[in-house]
């Protein structure tokens, strides 16, 4: 997941005291130098009342100089954290939220047909999951179970995702009407259910994202779970 940035300021703490021990030191070196008779003469034609006007003058712009730049800098800085927010902002809100069921467990695949024989029933090794796009924005280019399923998938709109592993007979009889799932790329409980899975998507931005789901059980009440949202 994209982290959010945290507003700080280029102005750190630190600095203030920095300033003032600069400030001091300047203040003495000064006293110094323009004390009595010292070393440094003022120059032709110049007192050293003509110098102290000067520094006094030039340490003011230096500091005007100073809170202009600050100033400056700050007003970009906060502009990029804004222009940054509103980013995160968006890129948050054209997230989808997948509402994902379990609809069904081994049951007679869609668009197939079999004789019922009451004395033998047909057995089925199967799992039955819609995914429904319950965001405000659609999403391009969406992928389930390593399997291309739609090239847009609109709000509101509900995929049916009909999956059984390579072993069993339903992947054999309807590789056509089915996701096959391989054991090595889905670990499986006990009872047949995915462990997890992927759902791969652009988002309206052109960003290339996933989101994996977790098998989850509640009071005996399996469902998946989103546990985890990336940028690939």
């Amino acid at each position: 997941m994209k982290k959010k940035n945290k507003n700080r300021s280029i102005v750190k703490w630190w600095m203030f005291p920095v300033y003032l021990v600069v400030c001091i030191i300047i203040f003495i070196v000064i006293y110094l130098v323009f004390s009595g008779e010292s070393i440094i003469p003022a120059g032709k034609n110049l007192s050293r009342s003509d110098w102290l006007a000067f520094l006094g003058a030039y340490i003011t712009f230096i500091g005007t100089a100073a809170i202009s730049a600050i100033a400056v800098f700050q007003t970009h800085y906060y502009n990029k954290v804004e222009k940054e927010r509103r980013q995160e902002e968006r890129y948050e809100k054209i997230q989808p939220i997948f509402s994902v069921k379990i609809v069904d467990k081994n049951c007679l695949p869609d668009g197939t047909a079999v004789a019922f024989n009451f004395k033998n029933p047909p057995k089925y090794d199967n799992v039955k999951v819609s995914v429904e796009n319950v965001s405000e924005y659609p999403i391009a280019h969406v992928i389930a179970f390593n399997k291309y399923i739609t090239p847009i998938l609109k709000t509101g709109e509900i995929l049916s995702l009909h999956c059984a592993y390579s072993d069993s007979m339903d992947a054999q009889k309807w590789a056509d009407k089915m996701i096959v799932l391989l054991e090595s790329e889905f670990e499986r409980t006990d009872d047949g259910y995915p462990k997890s899975f992927c759902i791969n998507y652009d988002d309206i931005d052109g960003n290339s994202m996933y989101q994996i789901f977790e098998l989850k059980d509640f009071d005996g009440t399996k469902y998946y779970q989103m546990t985890e949202r990336c940028e690939v």
